[in-house]
């Protein structure tokens, strides 16, 4: 995105909040060119999908490990799984995207440039997209809860971006999403460039589910990226603790 255009959109949201979306040119989150949706023709097609088979656990393409054999997608013997040290507490997971070239600028424009316009059209995607939207039909009515983010973000941004992301993929579904059902009990700080036993040590005891929101439902837990899976296990044991049958996740990336 160019930079006058990146400052004409900071002076537009912070003088007239969601005005700023209707005056200006929409444009590509990637390249900056002028864009009907989230992503402009060329760089939707750079966008890859995580190459199969993917892990049945957390959905990371699958790696072989020697002695092992490739059948069935490796369902917990991925190279995450086996660096995160313990089983998953959610069912499964599966992202759109790698998150790599202009997947990387596209989640940077919505968290960092202000681009609260993306996340709606991008939960309809994740909504229509075969990975995502089958683990939605793996339970009847599952609910969708958001990875609440954390406060400092919320002040520096506005919004909430898995909330927005959420929002969208449920309204696409006709799911029901609750933004209350899951909190952050206290602010575990950033997870980028953190170790794994140091992201389990922050995500340890930082979400809090409310029971009477989740008790006996299935639940389909969205946020933008799953990296270590920290966060969304933390999230998911919160959510299981708190009655919930199953966490499956959805994200935009992997």
């Amino acid at each position: 995105m160019t930079s006058w255009l990146r400052c004409a959109r900071w002076v537009a949201r912070e003088v007239g909040g969601g005005l700023a979306e209707l005056l200006l040119p929409g444009c590509c989150a990637a390249c900056g060119r002028g864009a009907p949706g989230p992503l402009c023709e060329d760089c939707l097609r750079s966008c890859r999908a995580p190459a199969g088979p993917c892990c049945l656990r957390c959905g990371a393409p699958w790696t072989r490990r020697r002695g092992t054999t490739a059948a069935g997608g490796g369902g917990g013997d991925c190279g995450r799984c086996r660096r995160f040290g313990r089983p998953f507490a959610f069912a499964s997971a599966a992202g759109l995207w790698r998150y790599r070239g202009p997947v990387r600028r596209l989640v940077h424009a919505f968290k960092y440039d202000g681009r609260q316009d993306l996340l709606a059209p991008l939960g309809r995607l994740l909504a229509g997209s075969p990975r995502p939207a089958g683990l939605a039909g793996g339970s009847p009515h599952p609910l969708v809860v958001a990875v609440p983010a954390r406060r400092a973000s919320l002040r520096r941004r506005g919004y909430d971006q898995a909330a927005g992301l959420a929002a969208g993929f449920a309204a696409a579904r006709r799911l029901r999403c609750d933004a209350r059902a899951l909190a952050r009990r206290r602010e575990s700080g950033p997870q980028a460039g953190r170790s794994v036993h140091r992201r389990l040590l922050q995500a340890a005891a930082a979400f809090r589910a409310r029971p009477s929101h989740v008790h006996g439902l299935p639940i389909l837990l969205v946020d933008d990226v799953l990296s270590t899976g920290a966060t969304a296990d933390a999230c998911s044991r919160a959510l299981l603790r708190a009655g919930a049958t199953s966490v499956r996740v959805i994200t935009l990336a992997t």
